[in-house]
């Protein structure tokens, strides 16, 4: 094991640099610059500076490492490695250290994989001082911290490895995007826009005519529930819908009790969420019985006559026209739409058997999804695995 301060040759903050809304000139980095974890050059400031000479010492170098230390406990330690591109110029700005490295003892890339490992967070954890708005470490407490230190041959080993599984990864996810693009692609085809009617051309109906729409009251929710990490209810809240999907990675549970005791806001298959406050117009479509129960901030639309509405051609319809539904939205401090601005959703309906025809090419489209999920799936594991076997 090595201390970061003696592989790395140079540890420091960046320029102090006001930044100015609208201001040209050279890009500066700041926080949200790596908030993806790669260096993301539409998220640069800038401060009107034409001439980089003042700044020189501050210009990123090839295989510069930028890290988040002063932020949310949740992003402390974030890093992102620097591939300069071309002959630009980059200004290393404040609240983001940067880590250049003695390449001919550590490659960039392996210390980039490390401070990704659980073994290099941990010991963040114990650097970190916590206030009331965010947390912080210090470049001398940086310095500290230990760092696995392997011949140079071995890092290149290693970094082939975990770069082949990351391809390996990234082509999947690619698959993915794809598939959904094909669906929609397919719904254009088939519907064109149902706001305004291009291709379908039967009366409008209003969202209220065709389904139920309700929430789960802030009344109920104050004198009824309790999250629970574990029980037999999952109770599903904005963060786990997203993008016509059920994300369950993170889920807070009810008693059966509890949820029979509030039957309006209990959730069915074929029911369609919508997030109304916050993050608005995100859907999903539950797909089961007596597993979910509806959590705030999110609206439940209930077909009434599932032999005329399918709900998963609905789901898709409102994923697909998030831009007419945030002309509802009311901007106040947090945005939002009341349940009869959701009932009040206006759009040309076709026909139920075109409905059904789409669901069919999802379901098939679906089929190939999961396959690619799988296969997802497993490359993740194995990478986990070894940076588990690499970092600890």
């Amino acid at each position: 094991m090595a201390k970061l301060g003696e592989v790395f040759p140079v540890i420091r903050n960046g320029a102090s640099i006001k930044q100015k809304s609208g201001a040209g000139g050279f890009p500066i980095t700041r926080i949200e610059t790596i908030s993806n974890r790669t260096v993301n050059r539409s998220k640069m400031g800038y401060a009107g500076i034409f001439d980089i000479e003042k700044y020189q010492d501050y210009v990123l170098q090839d295989g510069d490492i930028l890290m988040s230390h002063i932020n949310s406990e949740a992003h402390l330690g974030k890093v992102a490695l620097y591939t300069k591109q071309g002959n630009e110029q980059i200004i290393h700005g404040m609240n983001l250290l940067m880590l250049r490295s003695n390449s001919k003892k550590l490659l960039p890339e392996y210390a980039k994989y490390y401070f990704e490992s659980w073994s290099f967070l941990r010991q963040i954890q114990r650097i970190t001082k916590k206030s009331v708005n965010q947390a912080s470490f210090t470049v001398t407490a940086l310095k500290e911290v230990e760092i696995p230190c392997v011949d140079i041959d071995a890092q290149k080993e290693i970094v082939k490895r975990l770069q082949n599984l990351e391809q390996l990864i990234s082509l999947r996810e690619q698959q993915l995007v794809k598939l959904d693009e094909l669906i929609k692609a397919r719904f254009v085809e088939m519907f064109g826009d149902l706001v305004v009617g291009d291709k379908i051309q039967t009366s409008k109906k209003k969202i209220g005519e065709i389904a139920s729409v309700t929430k789960l009251a802030g009344f109920e929710f104050t004198k009824y529930i309790q999250y629970k990490e574990h029980g037999d209810i999952i109770m599903l809240r904005g963060l786990n819908c997203k993008q016509g999907k059920l994300i369950l990675d993170d889920v807070k549970w009810i008693d059966r009790e509890t949820s029979d005791l509030l039957p309006r806001s209990k959730l069915y298959y074929g029911d369609i969420l919508m997030t109304y406050a916050g993050t608005i117009g995100d859907v999903a479509m539950v797909d089961e019985n007596d597993k979910y129960h509806l959590a705030p901030n999110v609206a439940k639309i209930s077909i009434n006559n599932k032999k005329a509405y399918n709900p998963i051609f609905l789901m898709y319809l409102f994923l697909y026209s998030n831009d007419y539904i945030m002309r509802f939205a009311s901007q106040v401090a947090q945005a939002s739409i009341n349940m009869e601005k959701i009932r009040n959703f206006e759009y040309y309906f076709p026909d139920v058997t075109f409905q059904n025809q789409f669901a069919t090419f999802v379901a098939r489209v679906d089929q190939q999804k999961q396959i690619v999920q799988q296969s997802l799936d497993r490359l993740e594991s194995m990478k986990k695995a070894l940076m588990q076997e690499y970092f600890g």
